[in-house]
């Protein structure tokens, strides 16, 4: 018989593809208690086999589907018997495609691949392509190359949405949150209530988890706002004084969700300005309680582009007239909080403990975010915690699981679309481009084999067989790869963190969240014992002990007894601890720069299988991770980077800034003055410039204007041109920018250079330890100037005739340091060294330190130029011109971390960096070694990911030709 071509070639591509003949529903893990959605329901089941039917003409080919017999599930078994699925204990071997919502548990995938190996296709929330070690066993047992499977994660199922066509999730949850947490808002505000005494109609209304049905939960919704209505009418109840008052915040899906809720209980809505004297609420607007520090008012785009410059009056304007808050505003680093611990506790205390605010649901379970007092996630079955003032706080992370149909309904029409590819013949050059795409970004394993996107997670593959095997007995499976001893030495991982200073606290706080880790501080003796103590808190796997760094066997043994090391010291202790951790092959991880002396070390590392992996910090650390994740993606484009500025710096928040220097040490003080010391090398407007140690802070550049409203100056970072090499930016010659910075608030550098000049700064021992402060400033002013300066009360005229017009603002400043004043002087400690610069840093920690309520800030900006890999003719003529500039592409990244009451920003960004940096080495997810710096995408792209879940977010701009 004789087909038309259109179907002839729809036949071909049916045979040549895998067609499905048989889907498989998974019965969710038991532990799952609340799981009870489902990924197809009975009627998409329905409709498939009906298509099928259709399509196969009664052939063999006709879709089956086998679904796992549940009794929890929110569709009954016989619902889908009548759909025309088949009921089975569990999956038959001859099921091509295995669909669920949560991950499987790793014995249920063995053993359906050990009954056969039959290729087949898993989709489910896997939770397995951001490397999350807790899941690395599933992901292994879909990487048998001889079982042939395939594995399609549904958050990775994204495509093109809006006017931009930027890539969106398919499936979105956040409706049925927002709407699943009014109702639990409502309930909980009535809970509340009671406890201060005052009945009301919420109390009787059943959470949402209890109806069958969004529109049953709308009814209920609807017949106590009549039950309402009858008694405030009838006089059983009076809100007049009191009425119950719901904020909520928000402009996305959860907002809606939430505000169609509140619609049914036929709420009134008013606006923020009528609050005080209507005692009532409205979804409040940003407009409403975000303000510029200037007194502008609220603008969107401004408040995206400058954060920094706005604050939060919600605590002022909305709180004290709301009942309860809903918040369905998303927050990340770097913006202002909507409230702060310190703004509620003020709310508090300023109405005697007796607030209107009773009930908080925080829909976006952002722990220590936008409302920074919540900071514990709650459960269905344990739906509150008690928070400052009494305040019921609700935090419920899977609260779409509550109304189970609802939210399957919703899902399995998202995915429909794409199952119904493999029910047709699998994907194809047929196949629609967009869904072909969408399973493309969304496949994980293909045929046994990590994608090329996910390539990366094979070593943490490769450690966890090799560790299974150490452990068990077993032989690992033939594509394991070779074991490491250092990885598979335990079970349990034990790090050896060297150091309990500034910011260390961070870094244990990542280290103890792993159950699989045993970390051992080892601090000196003449550290605060108290804050060695204060580290370890309730952490049953951390342990500290005194450890004299300059005892090498005491030091050695620490090393032998860790499978990594980690080391907080000063720099030039870093060499010895690594020749230790060489010795009996433990890995180190430090956040400094590589010194000449430790790159030395790199051929006896890797003569030893070790790793000495340094710059894992703020800068250098995410300055570089942040550059390597955006030039991979330049290069995988076909362009070059033509130029590259980076600017960084950790200063005081503004607020914090009246000081001299407009700065504070939130870490090392002498490392900030040393830094300002080095020799600097870079290359501007195809110009290579160099700056002697002794010149850079007086050729500072004394505008860097990049975030609006911050006065900023920077100076030259050390030697730029070896990054043209160390990220892959090509040949310097090709480069007209290359440099990288540091920031500081203006006036740093003029103030440090006039202490620089009076030899403050400088590391030539004197004859004698000063024996006071004004002795200190007399033999260091003497050595430098080399005037004789045998009386304290001659520095001012030495100085003014030394400094000339800076003398006016530096004697001022030295006076603010307590130097040129006697009174002052007497209450400090007195100098204890022959260095000038040990004890100028000193002072400096003691004069210049954050006072409790202070924050500090991490800055960082990357700005590249791109151009064509290959340039035109047309490209190489622009490049002459004035033109040349529009014509090229551009690249940002900018990263704003403000420090917290718990922790500095210096301490989050350079101890998570070195924790999560450490973390990846122990798992085996590293494979280099020698001495390596944070260059390798087995290392920045884990680091990043794992930073942007503890909220610190390097955020990018592409204004790029054809994306």
């Amino acid at each position: 018989m004789l087909f038309p071509r259109r179907l002839q070639l729809a036949r071909r591509v049916r045979r040549d593809s895998r067609l499905l003949t048989t889907l498989g529903i998974r019965r969710e893990d038991p532990a799952r208690i609340w799981e009870r959605r489902v990924p197809l329901t009975p009627m998409a089941v329905a409709t498939l086999l009906e298509e099928s039917k259709e399509n196969a003409g009664g052939s063999e080919e006709e879709l089956r589907v086998q679904v796992e017999s549940c009794k929890r599930r929110c569709f009954a078994d016989s619902a889908y018997v009548q759909a025309g699925a088949t009921i089975v204990p569990s999956l038959e071997p001859s099921v091509d495609l295995v669909l669920g919502i949560k991950e499987p548990p790793v014995p249920s995938v063995s053993s359906l691949l050990d009954q056969s190996d039959k290729k087949r296709t898993w989709m489910v929330f896997s939770h397995t392509h951001k490397g999350q070690s807790y899941n690395v066993p599933l992901l292994s047992a879909f990487m048998e190359k001889s079982k042939h499977q395939d594995l399609i994660d549904y958050e990775l199922l994204t495509a093109p949405a809006g006017e931009k066509g930027e890539l969106k999730r398919v499936a979105a949850f956040g409706w049925f949150a927002g709407a699943v947490g009014a109702g639990e808002a409502l309930s909980l505000t009535g809970l509340a209530l009671l406890k201060r005494g005052i009945a009301s109609p919420l109390l009787h209304l059943p959470r949402p988890y209890t109806y069958s049905s969004l529109n049953e939960y709308k009814a209920a919704l609807r017949h106590t706002a009549q039950i309402l209505g009858e008694d405030v009418a009838a006089g059983k109840i009076d809100l007049s004084d009191q009425p119950v008052v719901i904020g909520l915040t928000g402009s996305g899906n959860v907002s809606t969700g939430a505000k169609a809720m509140l619609d049914e209980l036929g709420v009134d809505w008013v606006q923020p300005e009528d609050l005080p004297g209507l005692r009532g609420g409205d979804k409040v607007p940003p407009s409403a309680y975000f303000t510029r520090t200037d007194g502008a008012p609220y603008q969107r785009a401004d408040y995206y582009a400058n954060p920094t410059q706005y604050r939060s009056d919600f605590a002022h304007k909305i709180a004290p007239h709301i009942t309860c808050l809903i918040n369905g505003a998303g927050w990340q680093t770097g913006f202002p909080r909507i409230i702060s611990s310190a703004d509620l506790d003020g709310l508090i205390e300023s109405q005697d403990r007796k607030q209107k605010l009773v009930a908080v649901q925080d829909v976006t379970c952002d722990l220590k975010g936008g409302l920074e007092f919540v900071d514990r996630h709650t459960t269905i079955d344990s739906p509150y915690a008690e928070g400052p003032g009494g305040i019921l706080i609700s935090t419920i992370d899977i609260l779409p699981s509550e109304l189970p149909k609802d939210a399957s309904e919703h899902f399995s029409s998202k995915i429909l679309p794409y199952v119904r590819q493999f029910t047709r013949g699998g994907v194809s050059p047929e196949t629609d481009p967009q869904v072909r795409e969408t399973l493309h970004r969304a496949t994980i394993v293909r045929d046994g084999e990590l994608t090329e996107k996910h390539a990366w997670l094979a070593p943490a593959v490769q450690a966890w067989r090799g560790s299974s095997t150490s452990s068990t007995g077993q032989a690992a499976p033939s594509d394991s790869g070779p074991r490491r001893a250092a990885e598979v030495k335990r079970a349990k991982k034990k790090v050896l963190l060297l150091g309990s200073g500034l910011v260390a606290g961070p870094a244990v706080e990542v280290f103890a969240a792993r159950k699989d880790v045993h970390l051992a501080i080892g601090r000196s003796p003449s550290n605060n014992l108290a804050e060695a103590n204060g580290l370890i808190r309730n952490h049953e796997n951390v342990e500290a002990f005194n450890l004299d760094i300059s005892d090498a066997d005491k030091l050695e043994q620490a090393v032998s007894n860790a499978d990594v090391v980690v080391s907080l010291l000063p720099a030039p202790m870093h060499t010895a601890v690594a020749k230790h951790c060489i010795q009996h092959a433990r890995h180190l991880v430090t956040a400094s720069y590589i010194s000449p002396e430790m790159k030395a070390l790199d051929q006896a590392a890797r003569e030893k299988d070790v790793l000495l992996l340094g710059e894992c910090g703020l800068d250098p650390g995410i300055d570089s991770m942040a550059a390597m994740r955006i030039l991979d993606r330049v290069k995988r484009n076909g362009r070059r980077v033509s130029s590259f500025v980076s600017w960084c710096g950790g200063l005081p928040e503004p607020s914090a800034s009246n000081v001299p220097l407009g700065y504070k040490f939130s870490w090392s003080p002498k490392a900030v003055l040393t830094a300002a010391l080095n020799e600097a090398r870079f290359k501007i407007n195809g110009h290579i410039r160099t700056i002697p140690g002794e010149r850079l802070l007086a050729e500072h550049f004394p505008k860097v204007d990049l975030w609006k409203g911050l006065a900023l100056e920077g100076l030259a970072n050390r030697d730029s041109i070896p990054y043209a090499e160390k990220y892959g930016l090509g040949p310097v010659d090709g480069l007209k920018d290359l440099f990288r910075g540091t920031l500081r608030y203006q006036g740093f550098s003029r103030v440090l250079e006039s202490f620089r000049r009076l030899g403050l700064l400088s590391s030539a021992p004197f004859a004698v330890v000063p024996s006071s402060w004004a002795d200190f400033l007399r033999l260091a002013i003497g050595q430098a100037t080399g005037e004789d300066v045998a009386r304290v009360d001659h520095l001012r005229s030495v100085i003014a005739a030394f400094l000339g017009e800076q003398a006016a603002e530096t004697v001022e400043v030295l006076q603010w340091l307590s130097l040129l004043d006697a009174h002052d002087v007497a209450r400090l400690p007195k100098p204890l060294s022959k260095v000038p610069i040990d004890n100028f840093a000193a002072l400096l920690a003691l004069k210049l330190a954050y006072q409790p309520h202070e924050r500090d800030s991490a800055l960082l900006h990357h700005s590249f130029s791109l151009a064509p890999l290959h340039p035109t003719p047309g490209d190489l003529l622009a490049s002459d011109s004035n033109d040349a500039e529009r014509r090229n592409d551009t690249v940002t990244a900018s990263l704003t971390c403000y420090g917290t009451a718990e922790a500095s920003a210096m301490s989050t960004t350079v101890g998570k960096t070195l924790a999560f940096a450490a973390l990846r080495v122990a798992d085996g997810h590293v494979r280099g070694r020698g001495v390596q710096g944070p260059y390798e995408r087995e290392v920045w792209e884990g680091v990043l990911d794992e930073l942007e879940s503890a909220g610190v977010r390097v955020e990018e701009k592409w204004d790029v030709r054809g994306e």
